[in-house]
């Protein structure tokens, strides 16, 4: 009998949320969707239907089939190869978490295919092989907003979101601008006591608990050292004001320009993309929300599913 497919859904997540750096992160309402179905003869086939396609590998050397694969190592098995079908609406290579949605998913495809038996903590610890963003992980595995500060980024805090904010990406289209540096864009906040981020994301989420009320979060322009993108019209981006707009930051590592507000944030959004536009660098843009729905809970309920025979790692093909 044929295996049959299953269905993985991950939500988007921004993380460095709001300059909180390595410790906030807010799931949006933008989604990995990822169809597998296990095959027999080793081989893998990726197609990817979303934003930026050309940048997918279809190999082996894309990060849900690398997860995948290390899920079922762990247990001492050989993965025996699959078919890949992704439909995503998560901007690649923007600051929105694509490779996270990714790499959850191949976690999550793998336990609920092959009743592997993943508890969190050692689904978060394959994560974090491929993935290094712990408060990217923590958003889109729980949904909501969350503060993970610290070495350790135990989430200290995960608040529910209201559904009336907004938040506006523009991305400039890095391919474009010949003379992006790979250079450090800070202006001082490298040597920044680490409290700076915990109170930030504590901010934040007091913020969202209290329904925002339209208070501007106060964000400096700076960038931190971690940010390595330099983009022409970055630093004149980040210092847009305009009315119901709370805060103008890079989402993740870049090079998106994230616009929080409760309100329709379209001028806000024009005066970025001409920052940006003044310098030659085209951009795009997109809207979202917040989702309280994490990947935990998008797929807590496991489909019945007929396999084939899987080999132990190492094992000839004849000992199936």
């Amino acid at each position: 009998m044929n295996p049959r497919s299953i269905l993985v859904k991950v939500p988007a997540s921004v993380g460095n949320f709001a300059g909180a750096m390595n410790s906030a992160a807010l799931t949006l309402d933008a989604w990995f969707n990822a169809k597998v179905t296990p095959r027999v003869d080793g081989r893998v086939g990726v197609r990817y239907f979303g934003e930026n396609g050309d940048r997918i590998p279809r190999d082996r050397s894309n990060l849900i089939v690398r997860a995948m694969e290390a899920a079922l190592h762990l247990k001492g098995l050989e993965f025996s190869g699959a078919d890949f079908e992704v439909y995503s609406s998560v901007p690649v290579g923007a600051g929105m978490g694509s490779s996270t949605a990714a790499v959850l998913a191949g976690l999550i495809a793998a336990d609920r295919l092959y009743s592997l038996g993943l508890d969190e903590k050692t689904l978060f610890e394959l994560a974090l092989i491929y993935e290094p963003r712990r408060d990217n992980l923590h958003a889109a595995w729980h949904g909501g907003f969350v503060a993970c500060p610290g070495e350790q980024h135990q989430v200290l805090r995960r608040t529910f979101v209201p559904g009336d904010f907004v938040l506006g990406v523009v991305t400039p289209e890095l391919e474009s601008v010949s003379s992006v540096a790979n250079c450090g864009a800070s202006t001082g906040t490298a040597d920044k006591d680490l409290s700076f981020d915990t109170d930030r994301a504590l901010a934040l989420a007091d913020l969202f608990a209290r329904h925002g009320g339209g208070t501007p979060l106060g964000l400096e322009p700076a960038l931190s050292s971690e940010f390595r993108k330099t983009v022409p019209g970055l630093e004149e981006a980040l210092k847009v004001s305009a009315d119901g707009v709370m805060g103008i930051f890079v989402c993740g590592f870049g090079p998106g320009v994230g616009i929080l507000s409760r309100q329709n944030p379209d001028q806000a959004i024009r005066d970025v993309q001409q920052c940006f536009r003044g310098k030659g660098v085209p951009s795009t843009y997109g809207l979202f929300r917040p989702t309280n729905a994490g990947a935990r809970e998008l797929n807590a309920v496991t489909p019945h599913i007929t396999l084939p025979a899987l080999r132990l790692a190492g094992a000839s093909a004849s000992a199936s």
